[in-house]
């Protein structure tokens, strides 16, 4: 007898035979996935409110960040003129000010003028430090002598500009310089002395107030 047809559509559970017609594949919902959805949906509420989060938590990462700015330097803004010490950079935020006795081995700068909207004198910027809270806010500067006496030796003089952090006091030895010249007065001619002696000299000459160095390559 004639077995009766079935629609084209219709599985027969049976593999098709060759030549025979086959549904698309296609990618099936995994069983009770609409039903997920829609309980995802009332516990989450939906898309929407996920973007409502993500923007609430953007708000207190942006304080932070706001607070954080300001923070720069605690140790720095607290400088005050006449205070002696060095400078370390811990961080691409800003500098630290870290303070010692004028007399102290370490302390091989001096504060000429502390934080303020006044700009250094003309020739003590390659000394100083400026810096402004935010577009809107005026710039402050930190103006800073070399701190030192005859006899005692820096690593590198060069270490100025944006490289002050760098400077230190160091054991006079091969390689670093000597002061052997201070002068209170700004004086350009500070090393002429000294050129006829040492091979590598360096003149450090300040402003305000006058105060000038030669120091030399041991």
């Amino acid at each position: 007898m004639e077995q009766p047809s079935l629609p084209q559509n219709q599985p027969t559970g049976q593999p098709p035979r060759p030549g025979e017609w086959q549904p698309p594949r296609g990618r099936r919902k995994r069983p009770g996935y609409r039903e997920q959805q829609a309980r995802n949906a009332r516990m989450f509420g939906g898309r929407r409110k996920w973007v409502l989060l993500a923007l609430a938590a953007a708000v207190p990462i942006s304080a932070v960040g706001s607070v954080a700015w300001g923070l720069i330097s605690p140790r720095s803004d607290t400088a005050r003129t006449g205070d002696c010490g060095y400078f370390t950079r811990p961080g691409r935020g800003g500098w630290d000010f870290h303070r010692r006795a004028c007399t102290d081995p370490d302390a091989v700068l001096l504060i000429t003028n502390g934080w303020s909207t006044q700009e250094c004198a003309t020739g003590d910027m390659n000394f100083a430090q400026s810096r402004r809270k935010n577009t809107s806010s005026p710039m402050k500067y930190l103006c800073t002598h070399l701190n030192a006496t005859v006899g005692e030796c820096v690593n590198d003089p060069g270490n100025v500009n944006a490289h002050l952090y760098r400077i230190r006091k160091v054991p006079c030895g091969p390689g670093v310089f000597e002061v052997d010249a201070r002068v209170e007065a700004r004086d350009p001619n500070v090393c002429d002395a000294s050129r006829t002696r040492f091979r590598e000299t360096k003149a450090i000459t300040h402003a305000a107030p006058p105060v000038s160095f030669c120091l030399h390559k041991i």
